[in-house]
């Protein structure tokens, strides 16, 4: 789309344009023309609506927003089933943990040995045991790190986080319930 790329504007300009739109509409209700004053009126609609959707882009680009990935019920049956223990969490963490997540999804790169990225169940699994080890700690999430589902219990230097397939099957049992 095109306001994927724009990260600055002019707000004068704007302001400019929506001042003579609507500084436009009394005079031609003065002067009796009531379609031009109508046309104005919908073009000054119009502009306020294009302006906002470019403002919000600017601010999203800008900002580097990226909205989180929301986890839907199928997602939630399998966390539920793969730890058992996330059943017995009180609700308000549970919205939490879903919530960073989705968070995670959205920023991290899950990956296995061979650098190909993993499924969407195992990445949600990867996200849940970080959350869950990393609860009380402040809560931060860049787009450099890379998460690494490894066959072997080595460590490996470059990855954010790693953990092997045998200690995540590990998890499964039994993983604490975080302070939140």
């Amino acid at each position: 789309m095109i306001f994927n790329k724009i990260k600055n504007y002019r707000f004068p300009i704007w302001i400019t344009v929506f001042l003579f739109l609507l500084g436009s509409i009394p005079v031609f209700i003065y002067a009796e023309l009531y379609s031009f004053a109508k046309i104005f009126g919908i073009l000054l609609v119009c502009s306020i609506l294009l302006a906002m959707k470019y403002w919000f882009a600017v601010a999203r680009n800008r900002n580097d927003v990226v909205p989180r990935v929301v986890l839907n019920r199928n997602d939630l049956f399998d966390l539920d089933r793969d730890f058992k223990s996330f059943s017995s969490f009180n609700e308000e963490s549970k919205r939490i943990i879903i919530h960073r997540i989705g968070l995670l999804l959205a920023k991290v790169k899950f990956v296995d040995d061979n650098l190909s990225l993993l499924d969407r169940r195992m990445s949600i699994q990867l996200a849940f045991v970080y959350v869950c080890e990393n609860a009380s700690v402040d809560f931060e999430v860049s787009r450099d790190w890379i998460f690494l589902l490894s066959d072997s219990a080595k460590t490996k230097e470059s990855f954010k986080f790693v953990i092997s397939k045998e200690n995540l099957s590990k998890k499964f049992i039994h993983i604490d319930q975080p302070i939140i």
